[in-house]
C-alpha cells in the first residue's frame, strides 16, 4: 500500500538524518516546574536538620484508566533528562527569594544553588511495559530534600505520558493491526507542550504518524497530512487555474491535466450514471491544482460541503425522481432480462428481481391525497383510469395503490417515520439518533425485506443508508419473488445497477467530490503517477467508505487498473473508540483513521492519577493509613516480579521486600492480596521476570536508553504477554497484583503499630 511505503520512507529519513532529537530537552521541565509546597517543605526539612536523612518514595497509580485493566508506562526518558539537568539557576534563586515567605535564611538559598540529583538512585520498570495498579512504576531513593523536590515534576512527566500511551494503545487494539492511525490533535491539545507530548506518546502507543511537524522533527515521527476544506473553497472555477500542464513522470511529455481530467470525468459520469452538472467546477480545479503540486502524493478531501443525503437533510432530492433502476443491464449483456419464454439467459442470474418500468414514478409525487402537484406520468395515468374498475389490483397479487407506492422524496426523518407502511406489510428498522459524528447505525439505515427466502442481491445492498428504497419497490419485491412474472439480471450488471442506485442516493457534494477525484486520479495515471486516496471528514463513514471502495473497484475493473481498487480511504471527524468499534461492526472499508480531540485530550478520562508516596525514611518503613483501604500505602522498599503461567501469558505481579529471595521457576509461591486475608493462591511460575532496573545512579543514566521505535515495539510486545480477556474493551478481567506472604504480614503488623486505639465511653 502507498501509505505503508511512505511511512517506511519517512522512518528511514528520520533514522538516518534526524539526530537532534536525542539531545532534545524541553526547557519548560526544570526544578521550578513544581508546586510551591515542595520548596517550603524543603526549607522546613533543612531547618529541622534533616539534610542527611535518606528516604525512599514510590510513584504508582491506584486504578487503570478508561475502564480498562492495563496501563502503558511512559515518560521515563523525560524523567531521566530532568534528573540530569536538575539545577537551580541564579535567576531561579533570585525569583525564589521574592516568591517564598519572608524570613527564609540566605544559607538555604545557597544550599539550593548547589543541589543536584547526583546522590539519587532511580529504579523503574521498562518504558513501554504494561503496568498495573499499586505496582510502583518508579522507585526513587536518596537524600530526603532532593527526592521530595522531585515529586511534582516526576508526576507530571509520567501521568500524562502514560495516560496518552495507554489511550493510543487502546485505539490500536480496536482498529486492528492493518489499519493506519494518524494523530491529528495539535489544534485541540492542551497547549503546545500537550500537543508535542500527545504526538510523541500516541506514536509510542501504536499510531503510525502525526500531523505535528515539530513533533516529527524532534521525535523522528512520520508526518502526514492532506489539505483542508479551505483549499477546495479557495477555487470557484476552472478559469482560476494558473498552471494546468504536468510532465509525464517517465518521458517528460507535458499534457493539460485539466483537459485530461474533464475527459475522464465525462467517461466516468457515463459509467456511474452521474451527471457532470452535479460536480463542482471549483472543486475540480482545486483537485487538479493539488495534483499538479503533489502528483506522487495526491490525496483529496471529497466532502467539502456535506456528505449526508439530501433526504436526511430534509432537502429536495431531485435525483430520486429518476427511475431507481434506469440501468437494467449492460447493453452488451445477452442476459439482459430473463427470456419471457422461460429460456435461461446466458449470464447466470444473481437473484430474481421484479421488472421496474423506466417510466414508473419513483417518489416524485406528493403522498398527500389532496396534493395539487403530480408528475406527468401520474396525471396521465389517473386520467386514463378515471371511472374504470381495476379488478386485477384487488386480486391475489394485491398490488399497492400507485399513490401509496410513491413516497415523497424530500421528507425529514420524522416524516419518514410517519410514512412507514404498517408492520403487517413489511418491517422498517426504527430510526435511531445519530452519534456525535453523524454516523447512524448501519442497521438503522438499511431497509431489508422480511421474506426469509429472499437472498441478498449483493454485499452493497447491506450498505444502503442515505435514502431508503421507495416503498413500492420493496413491496413489489415482497409480492413478486417466486411469482410468475420473474425477471433475472446478470450478477455484473446487478452490481453496477446497485452502485448507481447508491450514488444517486448520496448527497450531490459527495458525488461531486468522488467523481472529481476519480477523474483527476485517472488523469494522473495517464501521466505516469498514482493517486494515494481520499479523506472523508463527515457523514456516515461506514456507508460512504463502502460506496467509495465499490466505486474504486468498478473503475479498476472498467479501466483495467488493479491499483485503483486499493486507493486509501482516510476517515476523520471526532473519532473515538466507540466509533471505531461501531464501524467495525458495520463492515467499513476505511484504511486509515485520523484522530484528534478524543485521543490527545483523553476525553474518557482526563488524568491517570499517579501518586508519589514515602515508604521508607532512614531504613525505617513508613505507612500511610486511611479509612479508604485503597489509599493505604505498602511500606518499605520493594522489588517486583512478573510471574508467567504455563500458557506463556503473564499471570500475576508479585511485590516482595527487598531482602526476600526472588521467586524461582517451578517453585510454588504463595501470593496474597495485600489487604484481604482470604484472597490467596499458590503459583508455580514457568517464567519469572524482574521488573525493576536501575536507570539513574551516581549522577548519570545507568542504562542504554531505547529509541522511540524500540519503546513503541516494547508496547506491543508487552501487550502480547497479556491474555485477551485482560485487554478486551467490554468487561475486561482484572489482572492480579499480589504481595508475598512475608510482605503481607509486614504490612499488617505495621498497620497495627501505627493505627490509633480508640476508646469507648
Amino acid at each position: 500500500m502507498s501509505l505503508n511505503r511512505e511511512l517506511s520512507e519517512d522512518s528511514a529519513f528520520a533514522a538516518g538524518r534526524n539526530s537532534w532529537n536525542r539531545h532534545y530537552h524541553n526547557s519548560v521541565v526544570q526544578p521550578l516546574l513544581t508546586d510551591l509546597y515542595q520548596i517550603t517543605m524543603a526549607y522546613a526539612y533543612w531547618k529541622s536538620g534533616k539534610i542527611d536523612d535518606q528516604a525512599v518514595f514510590d510513584l504508582f497509580f491506584r486504578t487503570n484508566p478508561f475502564q480498562g485493566e492495563f496501563t502503558i508506562f511512559a515518560g521515563l526518558e523525560e524523567c531521566l533528562k530532568f534528573l540530569d539537568s536538575f539545577h537551580y539557576s541564579e535567576t531561579d534563586i533570585e525569583y525564589l527569594k521574592h516568591a517564598l515567605p519572608q524570613g527564609i535564611e540566605d544559607e538555604f538559598f545557597e544550599y539550593l544553588s548547589h543541589l543536584t540529583a547526583k546522590d539519587v538512585t532511580l529504579y523503574a520498570i521498562e518504558e513501554g511495559s504494561v503496568a498495573f495498579p499499586r505496582v510502583p512504576l518508579i522507585k526513587v531513593a536518596g537524600p530526603l530534600i532532593i527526592v521530595q523536590l522531585l515529586e511534582t515534576t516526576l508526576l507530571t512527566l509520567v501521568n500524562y505520558a502514560s495516560l496518552m500511551a495507554t489511550n493510543a494503545a487502546r485505539y490500536r487494539m480496536v482498529a486492528g493491526k492493518h489499519i493506519h492511525l494518524l494523530e491529528f490533535g495539535l489544534r485541540r491539545a492542551q497547549g503546545p507542550d500537550g500537543g508535542l507530548s500527545a504526538s510523541k506518546y500516541s506514536y509510542i502507543g501504536g499510531f503510525d504518524g502525526t500531523s505535528n511537524v515539530l513533533a516529527g522533527k524532534l521525535f523522528n515521527i512520520p508526518v502526514k497530512g492532506t489539505h483542508a476544506h479551505a483549499y477546495i473553497t479557495s477555487f470557484t472555477g476552472i478559469d482560476e487555474l494558473k498552471t494546468r500542464v504536468l510532465p509525464h513522470k517517465e518521458d517528460g511529455t507535458t499534457r493539460d491535466l485539466l483537459e485530461l481530467a474533464m475527459e475522464h470525468r465525462a467517461a466516468l459520469a457515463s459509467v456511474l450514471d452521474v451527471s457532470t452538472d452535479e460536480s463542482s467546477e471549483g472543486e475540480l480545479a482545486a483537485m487538479v491544482s493539488f495534483a499538479i503540486a503533489f502528483p506522487d502524493g495526491f490525496m483529496a478531501l471529497v466532502d467539502t460541503y456535506d456528505v449526508k443525503s439530501d433526504k436526511l437533510l430534509g432537502e429536495v432530492a431531485d435525483e430520486l425522481c429518476e427511475p431507481a433502476d434506469s440501468v437494467v443491464c449492460d447493453s452488451l449483456c445477452s442476459g439482459r432480462l430473463h427470456d419471457q419464454d422461460g429460456n435461461d439467459s446466458v449470464h447466470p442470474p444473481s437473484t430474481i428481481l421484479p421488472e421496474i418500468p423506466e417510466e414508473e414514478c419513483n417518489g416524485c409525487c406528493a403522498e398527500d391525497d389532496d396534493a395539487q402537484t403530480q408528475c406527468t406520468l401520474h396525471a396521465e395515468s389517473e386520467q386514463q383510469e378515471d371511472g374504470e374498475q381495476v379488478e386485477e389490483e384487488s386480486s391475489a397479487q394485491d398490488e399497492p395503490d400507485p399513490e401509496e407506492s410513491c413516497p415523497p422524496p424530500s421528507i425529514t426523518v420524522e416524516d419518514e417515520n410517519d410514512a412507514v407502511t404498517p408492520a403487517e406489510e413489511f418491517e422498517l428498522p426504527a430510526v435511531k439518533e445519530s452519534d456525535e459524528n453523524g454516523n447512524e447505525d448501519i442497521e438503522d439505515q438499511n431497509i431489508r425485506s422480511t421474506t426469509e427466502e429472499k437472498e441478498e442481491v449483493d454485499d452493497l445492498t447491506a450498505l444502503e443508508s442515505a435514502n431508503p428504497v421507495p416503498e413500492d419497490t420493496e413491496e413489489e419485491v415482497e409480492e413478486e419473488v417466486g411469482g410468475e412474472d420473474e425477471n433475472f439480471r446478470c450478477a455484473n450488471c446487478e452490481a453496477l445497477n446497485t452502485m448507481i442506485h447508491h450514488l444517486k442516493s448520496v448527497g450531490k457534494s459527495f458525488r461531486s467530490g468522488l467523481l472529481n477525484f476519480c477523474a483527476v486520479a485517472l488523469a494522473l495515471n495517464d501521466q505516469g503517477y498514482r493517486a494515494i486516496g481520499i479523506r472523508i471528514d463527515s457523514g456516515d463513514l461506514a456507508y460512504l467508505s463502502c460506496l467509495a471502495r465499490e466505486t474504486f473497484e468498478r473503475i479498476a475493473e472498467r479501466f483495467k487498473l488493479p491499483w485503483f481498487s486499493k486507493l486509501t480511504i482516510v476517515a476523520s471527524n471526532d473519532i473515538n473508540e466507540e466509533t471505531i468499534l461501531s464501524l467495525n461492526e458495520q463492515g467499513h472499508k476505511i484504511d486509515c483513521f485520523g484522530i484528534g480531540t478524543h485521543l490527545v485530550t483523553c476525553q474518557r478520562q482526563p488524568a491517570l492519577g499517579c501518586v508519589y508516596k514515602m515508604v521508607e525514611i532512614n531504613n525505617q518503613p513508613r505507612i500511610k493509613l486511611s479509612q479508604d483501604v485503597g489509599k493505604v500505602t505498602m511500606p518499605g522498599s520493594k522489588n517486583v516480579f512478573r510471574l508467567y503461567g504455563a500458557d506463556g501469558h503473564a499471570l500475576i505481579d508479585l511485590l516482595q521486600r527487598v531482602d526476600e529471595n526472588p521467586p524461582e521457576v517451578g517453585q510454588k509461591v504463595l501470593c496474597r492480596h495485600p489487604f484481604q486475608e482470604s484472597k490467596r493462591a499458590y503459583v508455580i511460575p514457568t517464567q519469572v521476570e524482574p521488573l525493576y532496573r536501575v536507570y539513574w545512579t551516581e549522577g548519570r543514566v545507568a542504562q542504554v536508553l531505547p529509541s522511540l521505535e524500540e519503546v513503541r515495539e516494547r508496547v506491543q510486545a508487552s501487550l502480547r504477554t497479556l491474555r485477551q480477556d485482560h485487554k478486551r474493551t467490554l468487561n475486561p478481567t482484572p489482572y492480579k497484583v499480589a504481595v508475598s506472604d512475608n510482605l503481607y504480614n509486614f504490612i499488617h503488623e505495621l498497620w497495627l503499630q501505627n493505627a490509633p486505639i480508640g476508646e469507648l465511653s
